[in-house]
């Protein structure tokens, strides 16, 4: 078998190392730079548009802040409104069954509402205590 002959398998191995190490040498030295280029590139482009994202984020992050703070001060603005034109009306009943039954029903029921309103607490409404007219006759 002449390949594998002595005389012949040297001068290919010589020339396969040759024309390998010479398309290595060619490929780093004139694609190597390219491609660190772009990969260098590509980091900084990551950079600015972490930055970027961050900067929209904080600033994002505060306009929702502010916008929360302004939304408190009108809950507390319509809050006291609704405090002081609803629940400082003074309900006077002249007539003389309304006197007592109704005036501490209507406290209670002001009372009751006033504290869901202020602190959104539907326990103190389920606290109080709704029977129909029949319903109150047959407890007297």
């Amino acid at each position: 078998m002449p390949q594998l002959d002595i005389l012949i398998i040297l001068p290919q191995i010589f020339w396969l190392i040759l024309s390998f190490s010479f398309f290595y040498f060619f490929l780093s030295y004139f694609f190597l730079p390219l491609f660190l280029k772009t990969i260098n590139s590509r980091k900084k482009f990551l950079k600015t548009n972490q930055i970027i994202e961050t900067q929209l984020i904080s600033n994002s992050l505060k306009k929702r802040q502010f916008i929360l703070k302004k939304l408190n001060l009108t809950f507390s603005k319509i809050r006291s409104i609704i405090f002081l034109n609803i629940f400082s009306l003074n309900f006077n009943f002249y007539q003389q069954p309304f006197e007592f039954a109704y005036i501490k029903l209507t406290n209670q029921l002001l009372i009751a509402t006033m504290k869901s309103i202020l602190f959104c607490n539907t326990i103190l409404l389920k606290s109080l205590k709704f029977y129909p007219f029949v319903l109150n006759k047959l407890k007297k």
